[in-house]
């Protein structure tokens, strides 16, 4: 396959997987071809941005040079027609009815082309080229990567993203997440907000100036959202969206690409983000929640002797993440003895 841009947006197939009409062969196809080495996902990148941009820069033809050009060949052709010999009058006549016949194709082809270049928008004769980055964090481990405009991600322990190294002067920003991350997007002015994209095993995230906490785990993608708007789309491998959903602040969302329908509740939104300021909030939250958060963020495995406990709701807040205090103040709490060896923790009665 060709190693350049330019090469690959000259075919038909490559283009259809970039605006996701691809058939499930040429999918299977390009995201096998995406998936061996780096260079070729920068380029599939390349491509959709300038698709989603509208950018493609074509050199535009000088009418007047070109017409010239074109008056010479038209010239030429009919010169060499009539001054053919001329004792076949016949032959004569044949070949400058075919030399005209070529003139006017061309004539017309020169004046359609030029007419699109005039039609057509200013093009642009510089593409932006994003310089993306994966990030992965351990057990136990927090990272935040600040751009210039103000925005904010601050990815969880035990998750992957990959990311622009810097803002550039593009309207969409997107990012790739596998575990969970809180988002602070900023508006890039009064008027106009950046179209922020998450893209996620099960859909995306799409975005207009805003804070909200994503989470890949467990099968499914949850999206909280404590400010602004954002919409959820599930989709199918063609890209097309089975459903989507505009959140409100104070909302819930879980969806998976196995179902249609998206889930919708509300919610106190600090339970959801409170662990990016290294506290942990529960309301109403059962122990198996708890559970479920300790097990991703420590990556240890939790057993409890009496499993009826798994439904208790707990609510409180701990100032300190460290599972040692966490364990504490939850023995505390629900009354029963917790022991952690190595990576085991073990719930049972007193």
């Amino acid at each position: 396959m060709p190693s350049k841009l330019s090469k690959l947006l000259m075919d038909d197939s490559f283009v259809r997987y970039l605006k996701g009409e691809a058939t499930k062969e040429e999918e299977t196809r390009w995201t096998e071809w995406m998936k061996e080495n780096d260079p070729h996902g920068r380029l599939i990148e390349k491509g959709r941005n300038l698709l989603e941009s509208g950018v493609l820069t074509l050199p535009k033809p000088d009418p007047d040079v070109e017409f010239k050009l074109l008056m010479n060949r038209i010239e030429g052709n009919n010169k060499s027609s009539f001054f053919n010999s001329s004792h076949n009058r016949g032959r004569n006549l044949v070949w400058a009815t075919i030399a005209a016949s070529m003139c006017l194709l061309l004539l017309i082809g020169f004046l359609t082309r030029n007419t699109f270049f005039q039609d057509d928008e200013p093009q642009l004769t510089q593409m932006i080229e994003i310089d993306y980055q994966t990030l992965e964090t351990e057990t136990g481990q927090k990272t935040t990567i600040q751009y210039s405009d103000g925005s904010k991600i601050t990815l969880n322990a035990n998750s992957k993203i990959r990311l622009p190294r810097r803002m550039v002067e593009s309207d969409t920003l997107q990012v790739w997440l596998e575990g969970e991350a809180f988002f602070d997007i900023t508006r890039k002015d009064e008027s106009k907000s950046r179209n922020f994209i998450v893209h996620t095993p099960d859909g995306s995230v799409s975005v207009l100036g805003t804070r909200f906490t994503v989470n890949t785990t467990r099968n499914q993608s949850q999206v909280v959202l404590t400010e602004g708007s954002v919409k959820v789309s599930v989709q199918k491998t063609d890209n097309e969206p089975i459903s989507e959903y505009i959140m409100s602040p104070g909302e819930k969302a879980l969806f998976s690409k196995n179902l249609e329908n998206i889930s919708v509740e509300r919610v106190n939104t600090e339970v959801y983000t409170s662990w990016t300021g290294n506290s942990l909030v529960l309301d109403k939250t059962p122990l198996s929640v708890l559970i479920d958060r300790m097990e991703f963020t420590y990556d240890v495995e939790v057993r409890v002797e009496d499993e009826s406990l798994l439904d208790k709701e707990l609510t409180g807040r701990f100032n300190n993440t460290d599972l040692n205090f966490l364990l504490t103040g939850l023995s505390k709490m629900l009354e029963v003895d917790i022991d952690q060896q190595k990576q085991t923790v073990y719930i049972k009665e007193n």
